[in-house]
């Protein structure tokens, strides 16, 4: 016998609700559509006054209705138990009132049949229901699971992982560890031993591409003639001894935003054997988003055990299992061929990583020439991605009205981007015109050791979670990596209080920057000017009024640069700043830094008036909430003691020779007050529908509760 599945009320009924009857019995066989329930509510119509009526100057007037609407089974079974009764009020979608047995949960899936039972499914039935819309397969989005199927797979994995004493690792490819481009200039270098490049090229894997063209958006004719595409790969460096030093310790997937068959080439460059990943590989084509990467797309119901790493955390919306690592710039001045299918970044100094400073040979210029390159990439890339654009939008092609395309807009804009990325590299061959600048030195230099300090890292969580695990076997729900990771990372810069300078682009939100949600991370803070927190002025250069005016005010105020974030991001642990301090030869004169602490010091009186004034406001909130509630609230209660026949409210009120006339209780409502009830009748004055005698009704209507209504229900 399966488990009952709970039946909860949908978006989009008249709330508040109020059941009205049980049509159904506990045991009755439930056909889908058969009616469970019936329930009623409330409205307002607005009616034309009547012309006789001359003593109203309104045109119209405002009647509350009820109506009764019947609630309907969303899939077949036997009626297990009600979660509601009759009177109970339902106000908001998702509650649950009652439970079916179904014949078969269609906990699995796949094209649209139930593997279990044969049965057709109804995929906006599993939807409403949590039935089997999940997709966690690597490779086939046909298959789907329900909620409780991934759940019970989740615990098996979980078991089996506990038992092996590994954990997940998912690992994306793109200048994490790889970093591949489509430049000719590469192959031409590769295969010529005079250029300064030669040796560094080796290693450099080639493999090719049958990559469609784009045609226009819905095109419905015959496909175009497939194109080769040739790519070049290098391996991060130290990437085979990583593989050796954590496969004992992790099950690893891949998972990118490339296609799957560029994802699969890679997959045989780094893991020929298939003994790292086998099949647990997890491409664009299959990942549902065209932008975005999710552990819940992999792993539904438990993340605990799953470690990320990847050179993105904005596709992640920084998850806490996410290890953000710096980007593998082999090639310079070509960035992620795959990006164009991930959020745009800015080009800047922050992302060359350690190679601003660790490659002496590389001047200043070469360096602005790398992110001016790529911006100019991007540039170019736009354009082309317009002019494909406008051109496609011409071409008529054949239509098939029997054939119906499954590709969305914004999946064909991707597409077409991508492939302007591609011809655009081919075409323009930056490398070529970064090493005109260097003559006959070497331009690609590959001395990146992130995986050298990635594999101890990933070892070192590996330990904690295990002797955590057996601190604590009774608790083991707190032994996550969700946890662990920030608890470990916050050590790294606690205390640390940080201002970068000639780093961030002007007219960027600084607590947006991906280097700040970074260091944030690691337990730093970023504020945008020098305070007296300050402990750390982050820049390339010494001479930057920000670092001159931090020495000034503050000799131990460190200025660092930047290679001195990335090697305790690296390492994980705050570095010795020594090796990189930068000395700064120009102070800034004695006047400068005393307008400096004037306007500290007149921040620092500005603060504490807005904390005073805000705690003011605070103090006066809790006083107002603590304030019994407005008894004039007709609703806070519910709207069950509206009567069961139509109540007219007129626009205008009564003169004062009515109110007179009105009841005690009337009389306690008017005026936005309302008496509260004895100790004995409070549960009665809240509980179940109160129906008005109908003689009282006609004798004790009340203008101002009537307009206190109106305002309610209209609002």
């Amino acid at each position: 016998m399966t488990a009952p599945t709970p039946v909860n009320t949908r978006e989009g009924l008249p709330y508040p609700i109020t059941v009205d009857q049980l049509i159904a019995d506990v045991g009755d066989d439930i056909s889908k559509g058969d009616r469970l329930f019936a329930y009623k509510f409330w409205y307002i119509v607005e009616m034309a006054n009547s012309p006789d009526d001359n003593d109203s100057a309104e045109t119209t007037k405002k009647s509350v209705r009820e109506s009764i609407e019947f609630f309907e089974s969303p899939f077949e079974g036997k009626l297990h138990c009600w979660n509601v009764e009759v009177g109970m009020e339902i106000a908001s979608p998702n509650q649950t009132v009652c439970q079916i047995v179904r014949p078969c949960n269609h906990d699995i899936v796949y094209g649209g049949l139930c593997t279990m039972c044969g049965k057709e499914v109804d995929e906006a039935e599993q939807l409403a229901i949590g039935g089997a819309n999940l997709a966690i397969s690597h490779t086939d989005l046909n298959l789907k699971i329900s909620r409780k199927a991934a759940s019970d797979i989740g615990h098996d994995i979980k078991k089996r992982l506990r038992n092996d004493k590994k954990l997940v690792l998912v690992v994306d490819l793109d200048q994490t560890v790889i970093h591949c481009g489509v430049d000719p200039t590469i192959g031409e270098w590769k295969r010529d031993p005079t250029n300064p490049n030669y040796e560094t090229l080796k290693d450099v894997r080639i493999f090719s591409l049958e990559e469609e063209p784009i045609v226009p958006f819905m095109y419905m004719g015959p496909k175009p003639p497939l194109r080769k595409c040739w790519y070049y790969v290098k391996i991060r460096p130290g990437l085979k001894e990583f593989f050796a030093k954590i496969a004992p310790f992790y099950e690893m997937h891949i998972y990118t935003m490339a296609t799957r068959a560029y994802a699969l080439e890679i997959a045989k460059i780094i893991d020929p054997d298939h003994s790292l990943f086998g099949d647990r590989i997890l491409s664009r084509d299959e990942n549902g988003s065209m932008t975005q990467k999710s552990l819940e797309r992999l792993f539904p119901s438990d993340q605990s055990m799953v470690v990320i790493i990847d050179d993105r955390g904005d596709v992640w919306n920084w998850s806490p299992n996410l290890i953000k690592v710096t980007p593998y710039n082999f090639f310079v001045g070509v960035g992620d061929i795959n990006s164009n299918f991930l959020p745009k970044q800015q080009s800047t100094m922050l992302q060359m990583g350690r190679r601003s400073r660790t490659k002496v040979k590389e001047s200043d210029d070469l360096l602005t020439d790398i992110i001016d390159t790529e911006k100019i990439l991007k540039e170019k890339i736009d354009e082309e991605v317009k002019r494909q654009e406008e051109e496609l939008s011409h071409q008529e092609g054949p239509r098939n009205e029997e054939k119906q395309s499954t590709e969305t807009k914004e999946e064909w804009t991707k597409k077409l981007e991508y492939s302007a990325s591609l011809e655009v590299q081919q075409k323009n061959r930056p490398l070529a015109t970064l090493q005109e600048h260097l003559q006959n030195q070497k331009l690609l230099i590959d001395d990146d050791d992130e995986l050298f300090h990635l594999k101890d890292t990933l070892v070192r969580i590996h330990s904690t979670f295990y002797d955590k695990l057996e601190e604590s076997p009774n608790n083991d729900a707190m032994v996550d990596i969700k946890y662990i990771l920030p608890d470990m990372e916050k050590k790294v810069f606690d205390g640390c209080h940080f201002v970068f300078s000639g780093l961030i682009p002007l007219n960027t939100d600084v607590q947006k920057a991906d280097i700040v949600i970074w260091t944030n991370k690691f337990g730093g803070t970023t504020e945008i000017d020098i305070d007296e927190n300050t402990t750390h002025v982050v820049t390339k250069t010494p001479g930057t009024y920000k670092a001159r005016l931090a020495k000034s005010y503050n000799p131990k105020i460190e200025v660092v640069h930047p290679d001195w974030i990335f090697e305790s991001l690296s390492s994980w642990k705050r570095v010795d700043e020594a090796p990189y301090r930068l000395i700064v030869d120009q102070p800034v004169s004695p006047e400068d830094v005393e307008q400096f602490k004037e306007k500290l010091e007149r921040l620092r009186r500005e603060r504490e008036v807005q904390h005073t004034a805000k705690d003011e406001e605070e103090y006066d909130e809790f006083a107002e909430d603590s304030k019994p509630p407005n008894p004039a609230d007709l609703f806070a209660n519910g709207d069950s003691w509206l009567n069961d026949e139509d109540e007219e409210i007129p626009s205008d009120e009564d003169d004062d020779d009515e109110n007179e006339n009105k009841s005690e209780t009337t009389s306690e409502i008017r005026g936005n007050k309302r008496a509260v009830p004895e100790d004995g009748d409070d549960a009665a004055a809240t509980k179940k529908p109160h129906v008005v005698d109908a003689e009282d009704e006609v004798s004790d209507s009340d203008s101002d509760m009537d307009e206190e209504l109106l305002n309610m229900l209209d609002s």
